[in-house]
């Protein structure tokens, strides 16, 4: 009898608590940008803004509202303000994770592998003038000393 009760409270006790985290569908399969979503997102994306709202529209993963407005800021920090330039370095981030996720998933063989556009030849990537200055220092150095 207590077993019977203690069985049907277990199945009550999961039916309330739902899960934090989202399943990833079949069509996901395992994508890293999967993960804890807010209460409400929808709200959370109404709030975005709007370049960036536009963005997220044609993007190819499923970015929760929190991380995507989380590199939003950076991205746009980084690029001194100009909203151009910061979708075209979200495309950039969206595109190094695409690849992450499918040569973790099919294999470093799989053909958008071989469609990427390499480093350097969709234009300058805005970065920190110190990691500029420590890529120099690097070349600068002759070889076998750091």
């Amino acid at each position: 009898m207590r077993r019977r009760i203690a069985r049907a409270l277990t199945r009550l006790a999961r039916t309330l608590v739902r899960p934090v985290r989202r399943r990833a569908g079949p069509n996901a399969a395992g994508s890293s940008l999967l993960g804890p979503s807010g209460r409400d997102p929808l709200a959370e994306f109404d709030r975005l803004p709007a370049p960036l709202r536009q963005w997220l529209a044609e993007a190819a993963m499923p970015w929760s509202p929190r991380s995507a407005l989380r590199i939003w800021r950076r991205v746009l920090r980084r690029c001194g303000g100009d909203e151009v330039m910061a979708r075209r370095e979200m495309s950039r981030i969206e595109a190094e994770r695409l690849a992450q996720d499918v040569r973790r998933v099919w294999g470093p063989s799989h053909p958008y592998l071989d469609l990427r556009v390499p480093r350097g030849a969709g234009g300058p990537s805005p970065r920190s003038p110190r990691g500029d200055a420590r890529r120099k220092a690097r070349r600068a150095s002759p070889p076998g000393r750091p």
